[in-house]
């Protein structure tokens, strides 16, 4: 059938054919081609016996038996098997009325819906193309199109980010490739805008952060955006054009590795979707896949320890996943683990067991925005429950996003174990309060590219790592954070020190240096530390739970110390409450204590008592019994002395990179 048959879908706007420019490779001439060909199409019926996907095979007959849409995607994977002409008949004959039924829900991100029906339309398109007329070929690219033009991105795929936000899900990455795919040899327009888009703005993206073996969207967010990335790597190395990707992208799901804690769960990172205590996190399909591509059983342990994958994608999992790949134990992984630019954090764990200490530590390079928070230099604490903590709540009456108790607190510096330096005058824009911590990168817009990321005029450059190193007993992270703020900072520079204390009782100190040197002596200063519990605070002391800090810096007669939480200020931002609550049931009672989410805590606030351009603070906290600390002060250096340590810093923050001398 001729192109010209379907002139009145391809004529291409002028949006469009700014797209066209750059394209990328062009899909084979053969039917099966999308997500295999006919030689993957030759193992279907092994595959379908194989043992270790015997539980997949019973989900994917088991959604099929109440899924119309997902029965016509089983159905045409058995005429794959069969080339039965019959089965593949009637598969075409009910996919065509489900793609033209199909039609925006009334709900939140409604195009994953329409998105997911593309798919759909795209795989009995492709794998049942030997028996289509030339009439159901229309019928069905003008529905394609149809769903296309539902996607928030847009059609041509023109709106939103690829660097971050919806755009960097699935709608282009799966869902117009894939049928952009199906379609090529009718209708080759949507596969030159969607695949030219993902040549031209998601891979450079990717390829660049990829290199810190990290993702920047949390905790929630970034497995689940990661899980997008994947498919690509598999749809084009499918197709003949073997990795598109730097294979950097294997070590990044290592992030969610180091970062989950003994209870299942993941420290806390971004915007996070708070679920059930008890139950492990998932990393979704993102783990499987890439550990299936690039053959790591670290990777695969991982998955399966804390595994499951969305509905609907039961069929990749089913056509991708490596069944002769064995997993290796996670216990075989070194105990610290450093993700470099574009990130700079580093997660130390004491161990694999139950019994784990985990710290995180952030410096943050750049900061992506939408899901990600303004915690530029902040850490986290995790031994036998969360201990210094991420604050604030993504979900609840008003936790939604752009919600005031986001905008405010939770995606703020306040909400976090970081420094404030709050200048009384300074604006961050519509809507955004005043919480004294770091300036809105971008405006706390979307990137587009990776251009716009990285051109120094928008903002998202935040910091800049100095040193980082790890040994047997410790881990060290330090980092210059003064871009993260507005000019009300000269300096930022701020050190972390993880010491394994290999005592049963004391298993572990975190040492926080910093040196803050603010544009205005007057500009207030403040060190955080948050807690689920309410802390108890004895002159330059605080405990709470299993966490003790000591204050060295600012000395005893120089530290004011100040809880701050409880009934009408479990949010507060000088002098305002960001009110949220927990999500409601469907009963209308507020959700139980079983819920996961780390929100009404408290802070403790350390600030100098005497007004300064140039502060110190030196910090140390412990975890369960509470050993004897010193201040040591050397000429141009001062640390401390703790279970035999001496740990010391340059003053003026410089790496530790020479001997100590004494004068």
């Amino acid at each position: 059938m001729s192109i010209s048959r379907f002139s009145y879908l391809a004529a291409v706007s002028a949006a469009a054919s700014s797209l066209v420019a750059g394209e990328p490779p062009i899909p084979p001439c053969e039917h099966p081609r999308l997500y295999l060909r006919a030689a993957h199409a030759a193992q279907l019926a092994a595959r379908l016996n194989d043992p270790v996907l015997r539980p997949v095979v019973q989900q994917l007959q088991k959604i099929a038996k109440r899924s119309p849409q997902f029965k016509v995607e089983w159905d045409a994977l058995h005429y794959l098997v069969t080339k039965n002409r019959t089965l593949g008949r009637a598969t075409i004959e009910v996919t065509l009325p489900l793609l033209q039924k199909c039609e925006l829900p009334d709900q939140q991100d409604a195009c994953r819906y329409t998105g997911r029906m593309m798919v759909t339309g795209a795989i009995v398109y492709d794998w049942c193309h030997a028996l289509l007329s030339d009439a159901e070929k229309h019928a069905f690219i003008k529905e394609l199109v149809r769903l296309a033009k539902t996607q928030e991105c847009g059609y041509p795929p023109t709106r939103q980010g690829s660097v971050t936000g919806h755009a960097s899900e699935a709608m282009i990455m799966r869902d117009m490739i894939s049928a952009g795919i199906a379609i090529y040899d009718e209708f080759p327009e949507m596969y030159r805008l969607a695949a030219g888009r993902f040549f031209r703005e998601h891979l450079p993206a990717r390829n660049w952060f990829y290199n810190g073996h990290a993702y920047h969207q949390g905790s929630s967010y970034g497995p689940y955006r990661f899980g997008w990335d994947t498919f690509p790597l598999f749809i084009f190395d499918r197709l003949g054009f073997g990795n598109v990707y730097n294979p950097e992208q294997r070590f990044v799901p290592y992030l969610w590795v180091y970062s989950t804690r003994p209870d299942g769960q993941r420290m806390r990172a971004g915007d996070t979707e708070a679920e059930g205590r008890g139950n492990a996190w998932s990393t979704g399909i993102g783990t499987l896949l890439t550990a299936s591509y690039y053959r790591d059983g670290v990777l695969l342990s991982h998955f399966l320890q804390h595994g499951g994958v969305r509905e609907g994608t039961e069929i990749f999992e089913f056509l991708w996943r490596d069944t002769t790949l064995q997993p290796k134990p996670i216990e075989s992984l070194p105990l610290t683990r450093y993700f470099g630019s574009p990130f700079g954090w580093m997660i130390a764990r004491t161990s694999w067991g139950k019994d784990a200490v985990i710290a995180e530590m952030k410096i943050n390079e750049y900061n992506f925005t939408n899901h990600q928070h303004m915690d530029a230099g902040a850490f986290q604490i995790y031994y036998q429950g969360p201990q210094a903590i991420d604050s604030g709540r993504y979900q609840g009456s008003s936790g939604k996003y752009g919600s005031p108790h986001c905008r405010n607190y939770y995606w703020r510096t306040i909400a976090h174990n970081a420094l404030l330096i709050y200048d009384p005058k300074e604006e961050f824009g519509s809507g955004y309060g005043n919480d004294g911590g770091q300036r809105l990168p971008g405006g706390r817009k979307e990137p587009r590219t990776i251009e716009q990321l990285l051109d120094p005029q928008n903002g998202y450059r935040t910091g800049e790592v100095l040193a980082h190193g790890s040994g047997d007993d410790f881990a060290f992270l330090q980092g210059d954070i003064t871009a993260a703020y507005s000019r009300k900072v000269k300096q930022v520079i701020r050190s972390f020190l993880f010491l394994n204390l290999r005592n049963d009782r004391t298993p572990v100190a975190l040492i926080v240096f910093d040196r803050v040197v603010s544009a205005n002596p007057a500009f207030k200063k403040f060190w955080l530390l948050h807690t689920l519990e309410e802390p108890q605070i004895k002159g330059a002391s605080a405990s709470a739970d299993r966490l003790t800090l000591d204050v060295l810096l600012p000395t005893a007669g120089n530290a004011a110390l100040e809880k701050v939480g409880g009934p009408g200020k479990e949010f507060w931002v000088f002098g305002a409450n960001y009110e949220n609550d927990p999500v409601e049931r469907k009963s209308g009672r507020k959700k139980a204590a079983g819920d996961s989410a780390q929100s009404n805590g408290w802070r403790v606030e350390v600030s100098p008592k005497k007004a300064a351009e140039e502060d110190l603070f030196l910090a140390v906290m412990q975890l369960g019994e509470r050993l004897p600390v010193t201040l040591i002060e050397a000429a141009d250096r001062v640390g401390c002395e703790i279970a035999n340590r001496r740990v010391l810093f340059y003053r003026d923050g410089r790496p530790n990179n020479q001997p100590v001398v004494s004068r």
